[in-house]
């Protein structure tokens, strides 16, 4: 799981910030939302432009680093913060597999170039370079890659990942992490709660239409189930129309119209969860790490409540922002659970207050209040 993630000139942040999912509490209640110590569902507040959809970008800039899963490169034309004259950004990653740290960091100047990177599994740094301080020196010491020569100059890509391509690593527990750790970035996902496609990770390709695939994979089915739980009454059908499937709400055995003239936002941005997370019971398809931005921008709150309780659910770690305080509250997650994030510091809603909170507290009053402004 992730531990802990910082981020310096990115974006909307001008200094070093970290959001540290490791710096839990002993809460009795809410359990399954850590795990291992690890905050294993997470919520996100923050005013508008505080920095949310700017930190979902920074996590998800090791995809586009090290795997060749689909990643806009559109969403990182503003890279490095305005405010200062360094163009270079800078990424440190912690993880923890089997009570083994992983620390990757890297810096870069774009989207697509590299300077520097670094690598330690259990303390122990297995690849380091610099290429502003010398490009043609590097630190390889991978098990099974000690002829490896990589020419750095001519590199313009991660060494990492060259390695992970080309490279047969000896069997042993370290490489055994090294490789949790890269299926663990291959399966992170990232995407918008909108009338939209658009998304970053999991799969090398855009994709197909939702429907289409929905039924090609046999789960209309189940579809119709998910929608019938979140409170869709409707009953849903399906028609090839055009050589393309479209969903239909059925009104009666001879009467039904198109779904996406009918529904709601909340039900077509429902239709847009179900589709990402509807392989999530099986664990070769299931996300590692799952971010979405503004997740009920047009959800009723109660739908919300519905959709985080299957979130926690899930066998992946989930962070989600919003602006919906109703859902700030113990009887979803728990205060170490609900980050606040400014462009100057995230910290979780128990550590960012001196008030020692219970299961009784409102958290949302307090929240509005600015108790967690310490």
């Amino acid at each position: 799981m992730l531990k802990s993630f910082t981020v310096s000139n990115f974006r909307a942040f001008e200094n070093a910030i970290t959001i540290d999912f490791s710096a839990t509490a002993n809460y009795e209640f809410n359990k399954e939302a850590v795990k291992d110590g690890i905050v294993k569902t997470g919520i996100m507040y923050g005013k508008n432009a505080s920095g949310k959809s700017s930190l979902g970008l920074a996590i998800f800039d090791i995809v586009a680093n090290l795997t060749d899963n689909f990643v806009n490169h559109g969403n990182y034309v503003n890279y490095s913060n305005r405010k200062t004259k360094d163009l270079r950004v800078t990424f440190e990653y912690k993880f923890e597999f089997d009570n083994i740290e992983i620390i990757y960091s890297y810096s870069k100047v774009d989207i697509r170039t590299i300077m520097s990177e670094k690598l330690s599994i259990g303390g122990r740094t297995l690849i380091e370079y610099d290429k502003t301080v010398n490009e043609d020196s590097i630190i390889i010491a991978f098990t099974g890659a000690e002829h490896v020569n990589i020419e750095l100059r001519k590199l313009n890509f991660s060494a990492l990942k060259f390695i992970k391509s080309n490279v047969i690593l000896a069997e042993n527990e370290e490489n055994a992490t090294f490789n949790k750790f890269y299926t663990f970035i291959n399966k992170m996902l990232l995407f918008w709660s909108l009338e939209t496609r658009e998304f970053i990770g999991y799969t090398p390709v855009s994709g197909s239409p939702i429907l289409d695939t929905i039924i090609k994979r046999n789960h209309f089915a189940d579809l119709q189930k998910f929608f019938q739980e979140a409170g869709f009454e409707d009953e849903l059908a399906h028609s090839l129309i055009n050589g393309s499937e479209k969903l239909l709400i059925k009104y009666s055995e001879n009467e039904s119209i198109d779904f996406g003239l009918a529904c709601s936002s909340g039900m077509s941005s429902l239709l847009l969860l179900y589709y990402w997370l509807e392989d999530v019971s099986d664990p070769e398809f299931c996300p590692s790490f799952i971010f979405i931005d503004e997740f009920d921008a047009f959800y009723h709150y109660e739908l919300s409540y519905f959709i985080i309780e299957k979130l926690k659910s899930y066998n992946c770690q989930v962070l989600l922002t919003t602006h919906n305080t109703s859902i700030f509250t113990n009887d979803l997650l728990r205060p170490d659970c609900y980050f606040i994030c400014s462009k100057d510091k995230i910290e979780n809603a128990h550590n960012a207050t001196v008030k020692e909170l219970r299961f009784g507290h409102n958290l949302e009053k307090l929240y509005r209040g600015g108790t967690f402004s310490k």
